[in-house]
């Protein structure tokens, strides 16, 4: 948290924008940065969060219920001066039991981040083909056995549909060889999680608009959680990351085009992974907007 908002308000007076509101906690903590003149754009795809959202009173502050990648769509050429982008799901969204994110709690299988969404889990582990479900696993969760489960999915779904949680978490655990200090589930929940929210796509888009809507100087915080996330980062301004840090090659000429420049990598304290657990993968990269 401090880290984030230490590094993104450079202008008190300025436009700031919170691609992903959750519950509140880096929007609350931006509007104490900010004068009555400079204003604060939160955008979220969850309705629980549009309610969270109403507890801010401050005029300078607006919340949208829309995704991300369309925040182009609010906002003028060089007008922003700051963009906080939390990727992936919130904790609130992983202890509300119903919303089917948690391996850990019996619930319908689901993981939309918004009702908009019209794909889900259950959907998705019953109808995707054995090829489908394998390049997801792999592709979105790097599973190895990821072949192993999605044919004894098939399997199972021929007998009864796979409705909940609990149900598919048991399912890999019973059929995975390798284990690892997380649960065996994690890295298909994963998967399964940004195969419907489109979790990449939506990065990729918001990126390309960042590039339009952040002034020269401006600021894009990014939090990302996972390998996938921190390569799409990586490979958008690998001209400027350390070649011991890329994982990798470079794909086209594309990225060489990108108008951020690196300005920090920061990992959790050991104060904040003694608290807060779930940090423990997270890892923040602070750009900088320049005119190429």
């Amino acid at each position: 948290m401090k880290e984030s908002i230490d590094n993104l308000v450079i202008d008190k007076n300025g436009i700031y924008v919170d691609c992903t509101f959750g519950a509140g906690g880096h929007s609350a903590e931006i509007l104490k940065k900010l004068t009555p003149n400079g204003r604060l754009f939160s955008f979220d795809l969850d309705e629980e969060s549009k309610i969270i959202s109403k507890k801010i009173k401050q005029q300078n502050f607006k919340f949208t219920l829309d995704n991300f990648k369309n925040i182009s769509n609010y906002f003028c050429e060089n007008q922003v001066s700051g963009v906080l982008l939390d990727c992936g799901v919130s904790s609130p969204q992983i202890d509300t039991s119903h919303r089917g994110f948690s391996f850990n709690k019996d619930a319908p299988l689901d993981m939309r981040f918004g009702k908009t969404i019209r794909n889900d889990a259950k959907k998705i582990v019953n109808n995707y083909s054995i090829d489908e479900l394998t390049s997801i696993f792999k592709n979105f969760g790097q599973e190895e056995e990821s072949r192993k489960i999605a044919k004894q999915i098939a399997i199972e779904r021929e007998k009864n549909e796979i409705q909940t949680t609990l149900q598919l978490a048991g399912l890999i655990r019973k059929t995975k060889k390798k284990y690892t200090k997380n649960n065996p589930a994690t890295k298909v929940f994963q998967a399964i999680r940004m195969e419907i929210n489109d979790e990449v796509g939506n990065l990729r888009c918001c990126l390309q608009a960042l590039e339009k809507i952040l002034k020269k100087r401006g600021r894009a915080l990014i939090i990302t959680f996972h390998s996938i996330e921190d390569r799409i980062i990586k490979d958008y301004i690998s001209t400027d990351i350390p070649l011991h840090e890329r994982d990798l090659p470079l794909k086209d000429d594309s990225v060489a085009k990108s108008k951020f420049k690196l300005l920090a990598t920061i990992f959790p304290s050991a104060q904040e992974l003694q608290s807060n657990k779930r940090s423990r993968s997270a890892k923040l990269r602070v750009l900088e907007k320049y005119e190429n």
